[in-house]
Protein backbone atom coordinates (compact mmCIF):
# COMPACT_ATOMS: atom_id res chain seq x y z
CA UNK A 1 0.00 0.00 0.00
CA UNK A 2 1.32 3.41 -0.94
CA UNK A 3 1.05 6.62 1.01
CA UNK A 4 -0.26 8.46 -2.06
CA UNK A 5 -2.66 7.65 -4.90
CA UNK A 6 -2.25 8.40 -8.59
CA UNK A 7 -5.04 10.99 -8.30
CA UNK A 8 -3.16 12.71 -5.46
CA UNK A 9 0.04 12.77 -7.54
CA UNK A 10 -1.82 14.43 -10.41
CA UNK A 11 -3.62 17.00 -8.26
CA UNK A 12 -0.46 17.95 -6.31
CA UNK A 13 2.26 17.90 -8.96
CA UNK A 14 0.72 18.44 -12.38
CA UNK A 15 -0.53 21.67 -13.91
CA UNK A 16 -2.74 19.89 -16.42
CA UNK A 17 -4.99 16.89 -16.00
CA UNK A 18 -3.47 13.63 -17.19
CA UNK A 19 -4.92 10.17 -17.40
CA UNK A 20 -4.58 8.46 -13.99
CA UNK A 21 -3.54 5.23 -15.69
CA UNK A 22 -0.28 6.93 -16.76
CA UNK A 23 0.80 7.06 -13.10
CA UNK A 24 1.71 3.47 -12.30
CA UNK A 25 1.58 2.10 -8.75
CA UNK A 26 5.04 0.56 -9.20
CA UNK A 27 6.53 3.99 -9.87
CA UNK A 28 4.79 5.42 -6.80
CA UNK A 29 6.07 2.58 -4.60
CA UNK A 30 9.61 2.89 -5.96
CA UNK A 31 9.69 6.66 -5.38
CA UNK A 32 8.30 6.17 -1.88
CA UNK A 33 10.99 3.65 -0.97
CA UNK A 34 13.76 5.67 -2.60
CA UNK A 35 12.90 9.20 -1.38
CA UNK A 36 10.56 8.95 1.63
CA UNK A 37 11.66 5.88 3.58
CA UNK A 38 15.27 7.12 4.06
CA UNK A 39 13.99 10.44 5.44
CA UNK A 40 11.67 8.75 7.92
CA UNK A 41 14.08 5.88 8.68
CA UNK A 42 12.91 2.27 8.49
CA UNK A 43 11.20 2.04 11.87
CA UNK A 44 9.17 5.23 11.57
CA UNK A 45 8.36 4.51 7.91
CA UNK A 46 6.97 1.07 8.82
CA UNK A 47 4.81 2.62 11.53
CA UNK A 48 3.55 5.37 9.21
CA UNK A 49 2.55 2.78 6.60
CA UNK A 50 0.91 0.51 9.20
CA UNK A 51 -0.77 3.21 11.29
CA UNK A 52 -1.35 5.98 8.75
CA UNK A 53 -4.26 7.41 10.76
CA UNK A 54 -1.84 8.40 13.52
CA UNK A 55 0.21 10.47 11.05
CA UNK A 56 -2.44 12.31 9.07
CA UNK A 57 -0.69 15.71 9.15
CA UNK A 58 2.70 14.18 8.34
CA UNK A 59 1.22 12.31 5.37
CA UNK A 60 -1.10 14.97 3.95
CA UNK A 61 1.03 18.07 4.50
CA UNK A 62 4.57 16.75 4.09
CA UNK A 63 4.87 13.28 2.56
CA UNK A 64 2.27 13.58 -0.21
CA UNK A 65 3.50 16.91 -1.63
CA UNK A 66 7.09 15.66 -1.59
CA UNK A 67 6.30 12.24 -3.01
CA UNK A 68 4.06 13.65 -5.75
CA UNK A 69 6.95 15.60 -7.27
CA UNK A 70 9.36 12.67 -7.04
CA UNK A 71 6.80 10.49 -8.82
CA UNK A 72 6.34 13.17 -11.48
CA UNK A 73 10.11 13.39 -11.97
CA UNK A 74 10.32 9.61 -12.25
CA UNK A 75 7.64 9.56 -14.94
CA UNK A 76 8.40 12.74 -16.85
CA UNK A 77 10.58 11.46 -19.70
CA UNK A 78 8.48 8.33 -20.12
CA UNK A 79 5.29 10.35 -20.30
CA UNK A 80 6.71 12.80 -22.80
CA UNK A 81 7.91 10.01 -25.06
CA UNK A 82 5.12 7.49 -24.62
CA UNK A 83 2.26 9.94 -25.13
CA UNK A 84 3.22 9.92 -28.81
CA UNK A 85 1.50 6.54 -28.91
CA UNK A 86 -1.27 7.53 -26.51
CA UNK A 87 -4.82 6.55 -27.26
CA UNK A 88 -7.65 7.92 -25.10
CA UNK A 89 -8.41 5.69 -22.15
CA UNK A 90 -11.66 4.45 -20.70
CA UNK A 91 -12.61 7.87 -19.27
CA UNK A 92 -13.75 10.08 -22.18
CA UNK A 93 -14.24 13.05 -19.83
CA UNK A 94 -10.47 13.17 -19.19
CA UNK A 95 -9.35 12.61 -22.79
CA UNK A 96 -9.78 16.19 -24.12
CA UNK A 97 -7.52 17.64 -21.44
CA UNK A 98 -4.63 15.22 -21.89
CA UNK A 99 -1.23 16.24 -23.21
CA UNK A 100 -1.43 17.02 -26.91
CA UNK A 101 0.52 14.38 -28.84
CA UNK A 102 2.18 16.89 -31.16
CA UNK A 103 3.69 18.86 -28.28
CA UNK A 104 4.73 15.71 -26.43
CA UNK A 105 6.99 14.52 -29.24
CA UNK A 106 8.38 17.93 -30.27
CA UNK A 107 9.90 18.97 -26.94
CA UNK A 108 13.68 19.41 -27.46
CA UNK A 109 16.03 17.46 -25.14
CA UNK A 110 17.23 20.68 -23.49
CA UNK A 111 13.72 21.65 -22.53
CA UNK A 112 13.03 18.16 -21.18
CA UNK A 113 16.23 18.36 -19.13
CA UNK A 114 15.32 21.80 -17.76
CA UNK A 115 11.80 20.65 -16.92
CA UNK A 116 13.11 17.60 -15.10
CA UNK A 117 15.61 19.75 -13.17
CA UNK A 118 12.81 22.09 -12.09
CA UNK A 119 10.55 19.23 -10.97
CA UNK A 120 13.43 17.68 -9.01
CA UNK A 121 14.26 21.06 -7.48
CA UNK A 122 10.72 21.28 -6.13
CA UNK A 123 10.83 17.67 -4.93
CA UNK A 124 14.11 18.13 -3.05
CA UNK A 125 12.88 21.37 -1.48
CA UNK A 126 9.80 19.56 -0.24
CA UNK A 127 12.00 16.70 1.00
CA UNK A 128 14.00 19.20 3.08
CA UNK A 129 10.79 20.55 4.59
CA UNK A 130 9.72 16.97 5.34
CA UNK A 131 13.05 16.26 7.10
CA UNK A 132 12.76 19.41 9.20
CA UNK A 133 9.20 18.55 10.21
CA UNK A 134 10.07 14.95 11.15
CA UNK A 135 13.00 16.11 13.29
CA UNK A 136 10.91 18.85 14.96
CA UNK A 137 8.12 16.40 15.86
CA UNK A 138 10.54 14.24 17.85
CA UNK A 139 8.74 11.02 16.92
CA UNK A 140 9.74 8.23 19.33
CA UNK A 141 10.40 5.79 16.46
CA UNK A 142 12.59 8.24 14.53
CA UNK A 143 16.35 8.11 14.86
CA UNK A 144 18.53 10.68 13.19
CA UNK A 145 20.58 8.91 10.50
CA UNK A 146 24.26 8.76 11.31
CA UNK A 147 27.07 9.00 8.83
CA UNK A 148 30.76 8.25 8.84
CA UNK A 149 33.56 8.60 6.33
CA UNK A 150 35.17 5.54 4.81
CA UNK A 151 38.05 6.20 2.41
CA UNK A 152 36.70 9.68 1.75
CA UNK A 153 33.13 8.52 1.10
CA UNK A 154 30.27 9.44 3.42
CA UNK A 155 28.34 6.33 4.49
CA UNK A 156 24.90 7.03 5.97
CA UNK A 157 23.05 4.43 8.01
CA UNK A 158 19.36 4.54 8.79
CA UNK A 159 17.66 2.61 11.53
Amino acid sequence: MSLISASDVISLAYLTEIDRTLVKDEVIQTAELKYIKPVLTSTLYADVVTNSGNYSILISEYIKPCLAFFVKASLLNQQLLETAQYTPGADPAVSPSLIEVTTAVLIPPGHRRDTLKEVLSIAYAKQSILKEYVIAQNYPLYTIPTSRRVSGFRITTNS
